[in-house]
């Protein structure tokens, strides 16, 4: 089995504790980034959430994340998704193609929830980004670690680019 990943999941070291078979680049097709879940807990507060990924339908689009290949069913790595991504990340069966040019049914979550951020204003999310603190970081702490994950998977998208761009003027 297949999981396909396009935020902190990619680069954290989870899938170790499962025996992954396998981690390579993918392409999901029809799937953008969007900083627009809103973190309360982990990342950010209610009073200061932090703009998180999820990956929302767009025609057209191509994310590019990172795929783990696990033995079996992979009850094990499912269980633990299912508790670390939370109740309003539903999984979802996906057709992505593998870097070696090879296309497999694979599973992702996407996040179903009301908890969103109503805004695609770069400002206002770097913003948001910059006042947000949670139990495992600060919002600048969040986006840095999604950008260098991505940069050392040799993965180019431009919702995280621009927001990193930003941050660093």
């Amino acid at each position: 089995m297949w999981i396909f990943t396009y935020g902190s999941l990619m680069g954290d070291g989870w899938e170790r504790e499962f025996g992954c078979l396998r981690r390579e680049v993918a392409t999901l097709v029809g799937y953008t980034r969007s900083f627009t879940k809103a973190s309360t807990a982990n990342w950010g507060s209610k009073s200061t959430p932090c703009p998180t990924l999820r990956i929302v339908p767009q025609t057209s689009a191509k994310c590019l994340g990172i795929a783990f290949e696990f033995e079996g069913d992979a009850a094990g790595p499912l269980k633990y998704l299912a508790a670390r991504e939370g109740t309003n990340f539903d999984p979802i069966e996906v057709t992505i193609e593998l870097a070696s040019r090879a296309a497999v049914e694979a599973r992702t979550y996407i996040y179903s929830g009301t908890n969103l951020i109503k805004t695609d204003n770069v400002a206002e999310t770097l913003q948001m980004l910059k006042s947000a603190r949670g139990t495992s970081g600060t919002g600048s702490q969040y986006l840095r670690k999604v950008y260098d994950t991505l940069k050392r998977e040799g993965i180019d998208d431009g919702a995280v680019d621009d927001l990193w761009n930003e941050f660093c003027r």
